[in-house]
């Protein structure tokens, strides 16, 4: 038998079994959709690609921002900050066709400032200026339009439900059931001729478990960001989420620099039992979902 023929059986047999086909270290493309919640004093890019890194795993983080000072290795695509609502979000052409154009694995999205998400008769804080209530049927429809061109660009939809500001803390678990509820509606829709999953990253959640473990200074940078450790955490959970990997077992430490921060710069990392606690709740929700 021909060697080509052999190796093409071979390779037939294998692919029955399981054992051939795309590595699992295969490169994966993956676009963070926001602004400050993703990208805010390094971000979460960092520590999501270290520990993917860290695990032998291709992932790439992309954002649309504009490239700061220093990427530490994050590549962006010079689109700047998107509006703060869905529905202007969902308008903005160029991002459907960054999401169209950019050979995604997998597009992140979160459901933009609260404000606009919750009835109009929730009592706000003129101060925090969350923005005006929106008909969960506008902020649907939009994030529909999103995810037709996500499914569309063959990627995964991500909705990453966003921790937001601590003095909304009245506001999480509301919050939290309309992301579940948008969840639900996406999935529901039809999109050529099949229904697609959604997969909900609960970051929300973790933070405000972190909140009884940590002083608020150590979990939050100012009223609406996280500190190092709290962007460590979202991105433990997000490579926990993506890959379906256990983060235990897992030994990336490393906190995420400042973009203003060389590579130079000696690394600072999360201390042994911070770290474990992070990975032990990150893989609870995981493994719960």
């Amino acid at each position: 038998m021909n060697t080509w023929i052999r190796c093409f059986v071979v390779g037939i047999l294998l692919s029955g079994l399981g054992l051939a086909g795309p590595a699992e270290g295969a490169s994966k493309r993956v676009l963070f959709l926001g602004n400050s919640v993703f990208y805010y004093d390094g971000g979460v890019f960092q520590t999501f690609e270290g520990f993917c890194a860290a695990d032998g795993l291709d992932y790439q983080a992309f954002s649309q921002w504009k490239q700061p000072e220093n990427a530490h290795g994050i590549e962006f695509f010079e689109l700047g900050r998107i509006p703060l609502n869905l529905p202007e979000v969902a308008a903005k052409e160029a991002i459907h066709s960054l999401i169209r154009s950019g050979d995604f694995d997998y597009v992140i999205l979160e459901a933009r400032r609260p404000g606009y998400l919750v009835p109009d008769w929730v009592e706000r804080d003129a101060e925090l200026d969350r923005g005006d209530s929106l008909p969960y049927e506008e902020n649907l429809e939009a994030l529909e339009k999103l995810y037709r061109t996500i499914v569309g660009s063959g990627a995964e939809t991500v909705l990453y439900m966003h921790p937001g500001f601590h003095e909304l803390r009245d506001w999480k678990l509301p919050l939290a059931q309309l992301y579940g509820r948008m969840q639900r509606d996406l999935e529901s829709m039809e999109i050529g001729g099949k229904r697609h999953d959604v997969m909900l990253v609960p970051a929300s959640f973790l933070w405000l478990d972190a909140l009884n473990r940590f002083d608020l200074e150590t979990w939050y940078a100012n009223p609406g960001h996280g500190t190092a450790l709290a962007r460590y955490a979202s991105g433990c959970m997000l490579y926990a989420y993506l890959t379906g990997k256990d983060p235990r077992r897992n030994g990336f430490r490393e906190l995420p620099r400042a973009w203003d921060v060389s590579a130079d710069v000696r690394a600072e990392y999360v201390s042994e039992q911070d770290a474990e606690w992070i990975k032990n709740q990150s893989w609870f929700y995981y493994s719960t979902r």
